[in-house]
């Protein structure tokens, strides 16, 4: 048995609990191609075609098919995954939590890796611990960019030029929440400021914190505080490998907790 089954006890929870070689050498295989590739799509276009999704998961469907026909996979657990995903994927579209993007992923990731038995976990549908994992990788970019802005503060960076009335705990909050661009921003990027309409020349350059995101309109002009617009299914594609590596992050950090209790 490779070191990579030992690593990922990868396999469909049928009676036998066996390990599935095909899951491990074909459809992880081919699910982390889909991901990084529409992950890659939707960095660049903020789209991802529907043909794309239909490509992978048609793919899935004949893998699947081949796989459930000589006793490699187990169907039961495969319309479980499945159903389960599309009722997430529709719901997180339908509430307006996600893009259609994301819910399509889940949908088509269920296909390609319906189970997957962790190294850490309590269950087996893998597009859900990918979900759980990705969103917990989201959740901790605001730490990643409070690091970014204290360094640049602790080099002498004027990064709260022209936010002098913005109050402490605002500033704090915009070191979690966003960056102040060097330069043009990046692609992609939604603005965090607004400019103080005032009769005063004295506050004529003065700027406010802007933290509701809610225009569409990305930030094109240099020197600029903005918010970096990452779409979720890069964060997806990292919740999977880490699936992969890990396991399921969220019951990992569960029994962390439990064990200091």
């Amino acid at each position: 048995m490779s070191a990579l089954h030992d690593i990922l006890r990868v396999g469909f929870r049928d009676n036998t609990h066996k390990m599935n070689v095909y899951v491990e050498f074909v459809n992880i295989p081919i699910a982390a191609i889909m991901l990084l590739f529409t992950s890659y799509l939707d960095i660049q276009k903020r789209e991802v075609e529907d043909k794309v999704w239909l490509g992978f998961g048609g793919i899935g469907v004949v893998v699947q098919a081949f796989e459930v026909y000589s006793g490699h996979s187990n169907l039961e657990w495969l319309l479980i995954s499945v159903g389960v995903a599309a009722l997430i994927g529709l719901g997180i579209f339908f509430f307006g939590f996600y893009g259609g993007a994301d819910g399509k992923a889940l949908i088509v990731l269920a296909i390609l890796v319906p189970i997957l038995q962790p190294k850490v976990g309590i269950y087996s549908l893998a597009p859900i611990m990918t979900l759980s994992n990705g969103i917990l990788i989201s959740v901790l970019l605001p730490f990643g960019l409070a690091v970014l802005n204290l360094i640049r503060i602790l080099r002498g960076e004027r990064i709260f030029a022209g936010f002098e009335q913005e109050s402490t705990p605002r500033k704090i909050l915009a070191c979690f929440l966003g960056y102040r661009a060097t330069g043009k921003p990046r692609d992609f990027q939604f603005p965090m400021e607004k400019q103080v309409v005032s009769q005063s020349s004295a506050n004529a350059d003065q700027k406010k914190f802007d933290f509701s995101f809610m225009g569409e309109e990305f930030e094109t002009k240099p020197g600029t505080w903005v918010t970096p617009g990452i779409p979720l299914l890069v964060f997806f594609t990292a919740g999977f490998f880490l699936l992969l590596i890990y396991g399921d992050l969220v019951i990992g950090l569960v029994q962390f907790v439990a064990r200091g209790l």
